[in-house]
């Protein structure tokens, strides 16, 4: 019943929380016993995501310390929820995965959709962590009660998040190719590990495939803050649409193989890359300026009349940006002010904040129906404040990005009328960085080819 009630309300507050978009959703074979097999990056988000997006009911499998007390166990079953238990978790613990394991025999063998996360933890890292064995353990005991003649299919999933535990950030799915175990058959009735090991490590290349890959971790943030710089700029060289997740994921990508490769063959030209980025984002940050106001296409296409236009823009939308606040912002901002204060993992910030934002503002919501209901009685003035509410909060949540762009271009006006000379170094320094990532850039399609 609360999978029922769920799933509707995490599909529109999780599109809130984050702009995301699937990417081969027809390749997920419905009506066959399926393993959805995505990377684990995100805490609770990433089943609730999958499981709000796709089609069919799904049984998740996530890790069994979480099942904790009747209640909790409750609440988790009856999401649709069970547990799958972990080495670290202890020996006695790992035994009640024979339980688990019958469980997904008879759910597949009733042709349901299952979800497992194969790495076995959150991490919340733009790469892949080592598969553990349980999803190819079950779906090979599966076809082995089945003499290998129920043809399960297990579907490799890639979570692209552009900042996981960031509000109003991008996520990209990628569904893969349903991969059978057909092939595996033989090899399996002859040396069992032997299958298992070699099924494993295939559908970990064929994972790493949908996701963006950054090799060594102590370049994590360089990618990073190349992609603030580069991504704009390589996007519109190929002439591709700046809101078009897919294309801009493919951009993300290529800065990362960019700097894999670099990482590899020329790591003193990646090393004086680092020292020459660095100190430029810290002056641009000091400033409180994006990179993109500096670029040369942003600069010449803003004319005198842009300011006065939005000028306009500002007074007129500013009283109502306010409005739309007053009527929601509280439930995030306790969210907000909670998840800052308590939660420490990367990987629970963005689910703690936009599970408590969620039904905060629900019951927020509520409260202020129930006050206008009581105050006024009147059902045609208590149906308008229902949709007034919720369009004024997206109407705050799109005015409030319009304001930040803004809002930039005029410290940057501030700031040539005040510094001339730091503006025009840091637009030098920004040519230099962008030289050099051309010529990487060169090197990799070179190489590639």
């Amino acid at each position: 019943m609360l999978y029922q009630i769920l799933k509707p309300l995490t599909n529109i507050f999780y599109q809130i929380y984050y702009t995301f978009q699937l990417k081969g959703k027809n390749k997920i074979p419905y009506g066959n016993p399926i393993i959805l097999s995505p990377n684990h990056t995100n805490g609770f988000i990433d089943p609730v995501i999958l499981g709000s997006v796709l089609k069919s009911k799904v049984r998740f499998f996530a890790r069994g310390d979480v099942f904790k007390g009747p209640v909790l166990k409750w609440i988790l079953n009856d999401l649709n929820m069970s547990p799958m238990y972990r080495l670290q978790e202890g020996y006695s613990e790992i035994k009640k995965n024979d339980a688990t394991f019958e469980e997904c025999k008879k759910l597949l063998s009733e042709n349901k959709t299952i979800l497992i996360f194969p790495e076995a933890i959150a991490v919340q890292e733009k790469r892949l962590q080592p598969l553990k064995k349980g999803l190819s353990r079950i779906v090979f005991q599966t076809e082995e009660a089945f003499d290998f003649k129920k043809n399960v299919l297990v579907v490799p999933i890639g979570l692209n998040y552009s900042n996981a535990k960031k509000f109003r950030s991008k996520l990209l799915i990628r569904i893969g190719e349903p991969i059978s175990l057909k092939k595996y058959e033989e090899e399996f009735k002859e040396n069992k590990v032997k299958a298992i090991n070699n099924f494993t490590r295939m559908l970990e290349q064929e994972m790493r495939k949908l996701i963006i890959t950054i090799k060594d971790k102590n370049n994590d943030e360089l990618v990073e803050n190349i992609t603030e710089i580069y991504l704009r700029e390589w996007m519109m060289e190929k002439k591709y649409d700046l809101k078009n997740l897919e294309e801009e994921f493919q951009v993300r990508e290529g800065i990362a193989e960019l700097v894999n490769y670099q990482s590899e063959n020329n790591l003193e030209a990646l090393n004086s890359l680092k020292e020459k980025i660095s100190p430029y984002l810290q002056q641009l940050h000091k400033q409180s300026l994006r990179d993109h106001l500096l670029s040369p296409i942003t600069i010449n296409n803003t004319k005198p009349w842009d300011f006065l236009l939005e000028f306009i823009v500002i007074w007129i939308g500013m009283p109502i940006y306010g409005l739309g606040l007053l009527m929601n912002y509280l439930p995030y901002f306790i969210s907000k002010k909670f998840v800052v204060k308590n939660i420490k993992k990367a990987e629970f910030i963005a689910s703690i904040y936009a599970n408590m934002a969620m039904f905060l503002w629900i019951f927020n919501y509520l409260i202020q129906l129930l006050i206008v209901a009581l105050v006024f009685r009147n059902w045609a003035l208590l149906g308008f404040y229902a949709v007034l509410v919720p369009s004024l909060g997206m109407f705050a949540l799109n005015y409030y990005s319009i304001m930040k762009k803004i809002f930039g271009r005029w410290r940057l006006l501030r700031l040539v009328r005040k510094d001339r000379a730091t503006v025009e170094t840091l637009m030098q320094e920004r040519a230099e960085i962008i030289e050099r990532l051309d010529t990487m850039k060169l090197e990799i399609l070179n190489f590639s080819k």
